[in-house]
């Protein structure tokens, strides 16, 4: 029955062979818009202060497809971010044997006829009512238009604030803590999407709640707490090995690996962790560090975590013959999955942008850092889609998309 109704309606619209008119027909055939405008907002390296830019889009170039079965148009091409949908102007409309098009209004049933002065509101999808010729018949469509909110979307750093208590830290770490940003000891640590804050106290492993009452765990051999997946805290151990826990720190064990573990990293770690959105409840875990040799080594790890444990082993990703774009070493590292890229920022001041999970590098011009940043030291976070660095001259800086 679907496929006649189909068949039917094709051969109803197409009507180029037909020898009679039917006034009764109603569709709308072709939509085309005229010029759109588009806001985009930058902000300045130097001064930090924002500029809105106004620029405008060809409608013609955005096609719409309409679907005459069940009455939905729609742009298959989506417009960029910051095209206003607000104030939308239609440059012409199409329709079976002249019939008369309307828009329905937003708070009511009534309808008004489009013209191409109109300036229509399109950021809600729209109910277009056409009339047959001799207003016996009507047909409805909505109309729903689509934005990519990061297509042609750029970075910019913002100075928030100097505040005097930050200045001159050393061996510490931002961590997100009850929904905020706090700077702590270098060997503290958080669960992922946990309040739940982790440190070693000489041979005690020690837990807290609120970052200032501390409970003992037990003894664990390890000398540095890196970081924390889903359901994994993960450790340096004495022996510069990688120890994880899956019950909070209070059992450890030598973690996996599928390569040589001189190859591990043992100075300078950073890690970071994010859900693997190809696999369902799964982590992916990435470590970046400097080897015992001096080299810089990229590790990563995908860990199951819905139903049994299937937690996978540490994979050793190697730097290809011939590939120059590496991550150079440097201290007070640390790495972050920002817009599905890895980004890092160390002793050296340079952003450095992976788009392919950690295999090459390169000195990012989008990510990069004002030249009014000051400060030796640098940590960076990733807090709700926002970036956060904190540098040891009390600077506090947020970088969004504009």
């Amino acid at each position: 029955m679907l496929l006649g109704v189909s068949v039917t309606m094709t051969s109803c619209l197409n009507s180029s062979d037909d020898t009679t008119t039917t006034y009764t027909d109603t569709a709308i055939t072709a939509i085309t818009f005229g010029t759109l405008n588009r806001y985009t907002q930058t902000t300045s390296s130097t001064t930090g202060n924002d500029t809105i830019i106004k620029s405008t889009l060809t409608g013609s170039a955005y096609s719409l497809t309409i679907n005459q079965l069940n009455g939905n148009i729609y742009n298959e091409d989506v417009f960029p971010a910051g095209t206003d949908l607000k104030h939308v102007l239609i440059s012409s409309v199409s329709t079976k044997n002249n019939g008369i098009v309307t828009i329905k209004s937003l708070t009511s049933d009534t309808v008004r006829i489009i013209n191409t002065t109109d300036s229509i509101d399109f950021s809600t999808p729209r109910t277009l009512r056409v009339y047959s010729s001799d207003l016996s018949k009507y047909r409805d469509y909505t109309v729903t238009l689509y934005v990519d909110e990061y297509s042609g979307v750029t970075f910019g750093w913002k100075k928030i604030a100097t505040n005097d208590s930050l200045k001159g830290w050393t061996d510490k770490h931002i961590i997100l803590f009850d929904d905020t940003l706090r700077l702590v000891d270098k060997d503290i640590i958080t669960k992922q999407y946990q309040d739940v804050a982790f440190r070693i106290n000489g041979q005690t492993l020690e837990r807290s709640e609120n970052l200032k009452d501390w409970n003992a765990i037990g003894k664990a051999d390890v000398k540095q707490l890196l970081g924390a997946s889903t359901t994994e805290l993960f450790a340096l151990g004495n022996d510069n090995l990688i120890k994880c826990s899956k019950d909070d720190g209070v059992t450890w064990q030598n973690d996996t690996f599928d390569d040589d573990t001189s190859l591990l990293p043992v100075i300078d770690i950073a890690m970071t962790s994010w859900e693997y959105a190809s696999l369902d409840s799964a982590d992916y875990t990435m470590m970046v560090g400097t080897t015992l040799k001096g080299d810089v080594s990229i590790w990563r790890k995908i860990n199951l975590f819905g139903g049994p444990d299937k937690g996978g082993m540490w994979s050793y990703m190697p730097v290809a013959w011939g590939n120059m774009k590496t991550l150079p070493r440097q201290s007070n590292l640390t790495i972050v999955n920002y817009n599905n890229n890895i980004l890092a920022l160390g002793s050296n001041r340079v952003i450095y942008q992976s788009r392919d999970q950690g295999i090459t590098w390169q000195e990012s011009s989008t990510y990069a850092l004002p030249a009014s940043m000051k400060g030796t030291m640098m940590e960076m976070i990733l807090c709700y889609d926002v970036l956060w660095i904190v540098t040891d001259a009390g600077e506090i800086w947020q970088g969004t998309k504009r």
